[in-house]
């Protein structure tokens, strides 16, 4: 009996070994420069910002796919900044997703954004205060996420009523959190506290998604405080990185659960 247990602990832990890739240990941070596209400007600013800084294009916007094309050769990574309506009144964004739209304008709305912006490989939503409460659009939309493939989300957290995770979950289409807003206004003493909870909580938890926008303000802090990062012993990296890593923890966390119970019988 006593073998038995011994082998079958060992075979788990072969498993966890040779088929589980270990997560990174490393602290990883990711910044999302979301709200791209309709300025040319902002946009190259965005693109010239040194490291893994990640960017967010709106959809059918004047320069999304001239400036993601510019993007992705220089070796950033690409992602939809997806409209979804909010609570309050914001003038038109085109391409938002809308309460009112049946399950195919809802879908084909959707769909026609993901190819409005090329090279993505994951999803934020812009706005969405309101949609994102709302089951029924979610499970739309994480569904259509979860048979288009390939494609992560990121919950830019616009409401505490989020239920983007319950049904991202639900689809197994991979997902996180925002964790902090580095520029709810663009004053200086502002970024920079944001910027400090930024690090802080890579430091409490090993990794944090950071958004910001395109504002000259922004875009030059970051540009001369990501040494910081390094300073640190922290990573920046692609939000992809991130959501692989997470996941490779979650993996290995349900297989030693399993040799634990395994170990016990």
């Amino acid at each position: 009996m006593l073998f038995k247990r011994h082998r079958r602990s060992v075979i788990l832990s072969l498993l966890i070994a040779f088929f589980v890739p270990a997560a990174d240990a490393q602290k990883l941070a990711s910044i999302i420069i979301d709200d791209l596209g309709n300025n040319l400007e902002y946009g190259d600013m965005a693109i010239d910002l040194p490291g893994a800084v990640t960017l967010a294009f709106l959809p059918h916007t004047h320069f999304a796919h001239e400036l993601a094309d510019r993007a992705h050769n220089a070796g950033k990574e690409i992602m939809l900044h997806l409209p979804l309506q909010s609570v309050r009144h914001h003038s038109h964004t085109p391409g938002t997703l809308k309460l009112h739209m049946t399950h195919a304008e809802f879908v084909g709305q959707l769909l026609s954004d993901i190819a409005s912006v090329p090279h993505i490989k994951g999803i934020n939503n812009h706005m969405g205060s309101l949609l994102t409460q709302h089951p029924g659009h979610m499970n739309w939309l994480m569904s259509a996420l979860a048979e288009q493939g390939g494609l992560y989300f990121i919950d830019s957290r616009t409401t505490t009523k989020s239920v983007v995770s319950l049904f991202a979950k639900k689809y197994d289409v991979p997902h996180l959190d925002r964790d902090i807003f580095l520029d709810p206004d663009f004053r200086p003493e502002t970024i920079r506290r944001e910027f400090t909870r930024f690090i802080n909580k890579v430091n409490q938890t090993g990794y944090a998604i950071a958004i910001a926008h395109p504002h000259p303000d922004t875009i030059q802090f970051i540009k001369q405080h990501l040494g910081e990062l390094e300073e640190q012993g922290i990573k920046l990296v692609p939000v992809s990185t991130i959501i692989a890593n997470q996941h490779k923890r979650e993996v290995n966390r349900y297989v030693e659960s399993i040799g634990a119970a395994g170990a016990r019988l």
